[in-house]
């Protein structure tokens, strides 16, 4: 029985998926349109879903990135961005340049800023979605750890890795690369007072 189990695993095989063949499925039906789904480096997943602390932090974060970029920028907020190397995952938050999701979803050289906003995704934002964002060129890519109440910040692409990363604290501001002049007081989307 020992040996039928292993032989069995052995022949088990992942298949991987391009992001056209993903876009398809959706189109056709075949995977519901409504259904919380990413493509990630090939592989489809099944997201979990979103706790309310969780919800409310994207909410007062989207808010507040609206209110600073909005004659800057787009602001998204869990809608679909397309990656070249196989990719069509759902960041929590996104800022891209203003009309780019007019035709389709954005592509990394539209995108100004990538925010996931991380409790129980911590790792997989870390290790997996900052490795597939650096391979693709996000030029800056945040986790707001909601477990340290932290802002991670990761910068300057390469190699599937960023470069440059910090984290800030309670109380320190943050700033986009691509608008400096426009501090972000990103620890108020945790809600409370800080």
């Amino acid at each position: 029985m020992t040996a039928l189990l292993e032989r069995s695993e052995s022949l088990v095989q992942t298949m991987r998926f391009s992001l056209t063949m993903f876009e398809r499925m959706i189109e056709t039906g075949i995977l519901p349109e409504d259904a919380r789904l990413e493509l990630l480096d090939g592989q489809i997943v099944e997201l979990p879903e979103i706790k309310q602390n969780h919800a409310n932090c994207i909410k007062r974060l989207y808010d507040l990135l609206q209110g600073i970029f909005s004659s800057q920028a787009d602001v998204y907020s869990q809608s679909p961005i397309r990656l070249p190397q196989d990719g069509r995952p759902l960041p929590d938050i996104f800022l891209i340049r203003s009309n780019a999701a007019a035709e389709q979803s954005p592509l990394p050289d539209d995108i100004y800023l990538l925010i996931e906003v991380a409790g129980s995704s911590l790792y997989q934002d870390r290790h997996m979605k900052s490795v597939l964002y650096a391979r693709d060129k996000i030029t800056e890519y945040w986790i707001l750890n909601l477990e340290e109440n932290q802002l991670e910040v990761y910068r300057d692409p390469k190699n599937e890795r960023y470069q440059t990363s910090f984290t800030l604290q309670i109380g320190q501001l943050a700033t986009c690369l691509a608008f400096p002049q426009d501090p972000i007081d990103w620890f108020s989307s945790l809600g409370g007072e800080k």
